[in-house]
């Protein structure tokens, strides 16, 4: 028997989304285990009739060369908390949702049996949602029967039953019809080396998360308090997102279209006339607007043996790019601008502790949302070795377009023998010596063009990373006037003119002023790297001709290569790494000149999780690939990284986060260096960490 198909209906009194699936697994009953060898039927064993396991099942459990599950990291630690002695070894697991993640499939099985057509009854599979909900959680208070079981519900536990059967065969099904491109040895061994680490967690400094959450409620109700006295309880709370507009409109007459964070930022550095009470009604809404600080909470929720928080990083859940996403914590989206120094935060840490941080602390809820990576600690005798590629996607970038210039510019900064990248490209628009570049002018000129232009980011690129990054760009419009070439200020004028630049400065709500510059800066940029702007249109035109041309294929540049084929019944456009990996693109096509496919909605910016129709271009798909080559250079440094000790518990975008013993041997310098390590297939890339080590995580 080569592969065992398993799935496990479970009841426990804890909510699974709250609680996180290690934590939950050591306090659950195993209601149902459907199973099936290979091809063959479909059995399910009623662990509610008594402990003993099935022969069979027992024996495949140990032997099986495969065990597949749907999202195996909830099976899995389900079967070792509560059948220990039949668990199968981790080098055996498969999961079939971690495979179609890894595709920019739908991770959900009810979605991907849509997507994929299976021919099951899918009927079933939404009544299956209404049979979990009876059976494998505690019934609302107020019904008399609290807990339905297959005594109280017979009629439903026999459909539940069948249900539970069905699931694996739509698993089983789902698995035939998906590709195998990016679920070959090489990822399945990452997704093991996944496994592990979120087997392993991090520790957490459970008095900092408590404190973090006591300090969070009384904030909000202080912050609430005030917001009511400010506005004499014509608005009772920030969340009044239209109440409270119309009030500062009327009030002090600020003629604002929305009340978001980014535009109050941008209003109380260029404001200083506006009144007191004005710039505190504007704070309290976006220390309001924090959603992070409830991170303490849901962290300290799911905390389990030991200390450790487990199961926090779901393999290639960012999709197209094969990205860790995070669960309950995902420390993905945590602050990372504009944060107080490393001691400030830690002296905040430490007050929050003692309960004195009002006293000693302004702006608490920022400190709050500030201190969040400290909850990850190391345990007595460990450290944490953290370590970051250096601009990874920046690197990607360059050497994917051959834009010669800025790889010798990378190689010469890494010997120390160059100037800070930054400054170069500052200099590449304004002119001048790059080691000579003002403080100001590096970010405004460097690094908001480079991060708003690499995939052919226009003004809307531009205006996100100048807010983020505190910058207006009007305000060096001077600058800009002097330094850039007229002819980029001639046609930034020229295409202001135009109809989609008339909507897009409607749309953001910026002065025209606001948009020439950021135009000017940008066409700036794209002249200065030609071989860039080069592979985004030679990228998009490989791409449609693939599409028109099924079956051929279409090299773009020295380590791209672009084609469409079927697979299963199914098309899919196909866009091969230097990794050998592939960025995947279901269903493509062409409408109206545009390159379309099918993904989750969220892709286009919808916060809603459907299968739509999305549309991208040279320049997204460009994105696609860098992100993904820097995912693949990471995962490339860990297996190393473990096997020197260095053991991975977290990643975060191009961060490794690891513990170690406490001595010398162990460095962030050290991981730094096993990260640099080029792999075979990008052996010309030009590679960087820098890495620190410490008790406590923190954002350098």
């Amino acid at each position: 028997m080569k592969r065992l198909w398993l799935d496990l209906e479970t009841y426990s009194e804890l909510d699974l989304k709250a609680v996180g699936g290690y934590v939950y697994a050591a306090n659950c009953e195993i209601l149902l285990f459907a199973y099936a060898f290979d091809d063959g039927p479909v059995k399910v064993w009623d662990g509610t009739l008594g402990p003993a396991v099935p022969d069979e099942l027992a024996r495949a459990l140990l032997n099986a060369d495969e065990v597949w599950a749907h999202n195996a990291m909830f099976d899995r630690p389900v079967i070792e908390n509560q059948m220990g002695l039949f668990a199968p070894a981790l080098d055996s697991w498969r999961c079939s949702m971690a495979q179609a993640l890894s595709h920019a499939l739908p991770g959900s099985l009810s979605e991907l049996c849509q997507v994929l057509k299976v021919p099951e009854d899918l009927g079933k599979l939404k009544e299956g949602k209404k049979l979990v909900s009876l059976f494998t959680k505690p019934q609302p208070k107020g019904r008399k029967v609290q807990r339905a079981t297959r005594e109280t519900h017979p009629e439903e536990w026999a459909r539940f039953i069948a249900y539970a059967a069905n699931d694996i065969e739509a698993m089983r099904e789902c698995c035939r019809r998906m590709p195998t491109w990016n679920w070959g040895a090489e990822s399945i061994s990452e997704w093991h080396l996944d496994q592990r680490c979120n087997d392993l967690g991090f520790l957490v400094d459970r008095e900092l998360t408590q404190a973090g959450v006591r300090a969070a409620i009384d904030e909000k109700e202080h912050l609430a308090t005030r917001f009511v006295e400010l506005t004499g309880g014509v608005v009772d709370a920030p969340t009044k997102r239209a109440a409270f507009q119309a009030l500062l409109n009327e009030r002090y007459g600020l003629g604002l279209d929305n009340t978001r964070s980014n535009t109050f930022e941008i209003l109380l550095k260029e404001r200083k006339d506006l009144p007191a009470e004005c710039r505190e009604l504007m704070q309290i809404s976006m220390a309001a607007n924090k959603t992070s600080t409830a991170k303490y909470a849901a962290l300290d929720a799911a905390v389990g043996a030991g200390g450790r928080f487990r199961g926090g990083f779901q393999f290639a859940g960012a999709g197209r790019t094969r990205r860790d996403a995070g669960r309950i914590f995902q420390p993905q989206n945590l602050p990372s601008r504009a944060l107080p120094s490393p001691e400030e935060i830690e002296s905040y840490i430490q007050c929050l502790k003692a309960g004195t941080h009002a006293l000693f602390f302004t702006d608490l809820m920022k400190f709050g949302a500030a201190a969040l990576r400290g909850v990850i600690v190391a345990p007595p005798g460990k450290k944490l070795c953290v370590a970051d590629l250096s601009n990874i996607e920046g690197r990607v970038l360059a050497w994917l377009a051959g834009e010669e210039w800025k790889l010798k510019a990378f190689r010469e900064y890494d010997a120390g023998t160059g100037p800070d990248l930054y400054n170069i490209t500052a200099a590449s628009i304004l002119g001048g010596d790059p080691w000579k570049v003002a403080k100001k002018d590096r970010n405004v000129f460097g690094k908001v063009p480079d991060l708003a232009s690499g995939y052919q980011g226009g003004v809307a690129g531009y205006q996100t990373f100048a807010k983020a990054y505190g910058v207006k760009m009007a305000d060096h419009w001077e600058t800009i006037q002097k330094a850039i070439a007229p002819e980029h200020i001639h046609k930034a004028r020229e295409n202001f003119q135009k109809p989609w630049a008339q909507k897009q400065v409607e749309e953001m709500g910026i002065a025209p002023e606001e948009w020439i510059a950021s135009e000017t800066c940008k066409l700036a940029w794209r002249s200065r790297h030609p071989a860039t702007v080069g592979l985004w249109y030679r990228l998009q035109d490989a791409v449609k001709d693939a599409i028109w041309m099924w079956g051929t294929v279409h090299s773009v540049g020295e380590f791209l290569k672009v084609g469409c084929v079927t697979h299963e019944g199914f098309p899919w456009l196909l866009v091969k790494l230097p990794s050998g990996r592939y960025l995947t693109y279901f269903s493509p096509g062409i409408e109206n000149a545009s390159i379309t496919y099918w993904g989750m909605a969220s892709e286009s910016g919808s916060t809603t999780r459907k299968w739509v129709k999305n549309y991208t271009h040279g320049g997204k798909i460009t994105g696609n690939c860098c992100q993904t080559i820097a995912r693949d250079v990471l995962f490339f440094s860990m297996p190393e990284a473990e096997r020197q000790q260095y053991l991975p518990i977290g990643r975060v975008h191009d961060e490794l986060l690891c513990e170690t013993p406490d001595d010398p041997t162990f460095s962030g310098e050290g991981l730094a260096a096993i990260m640099a390590i080029n792999p075979p297939w990008a052996k010309t890339l030009p590679l960087a960490a820098a890495g620190f080590e410490g008790s406590r995580y923190r954002k350098e």
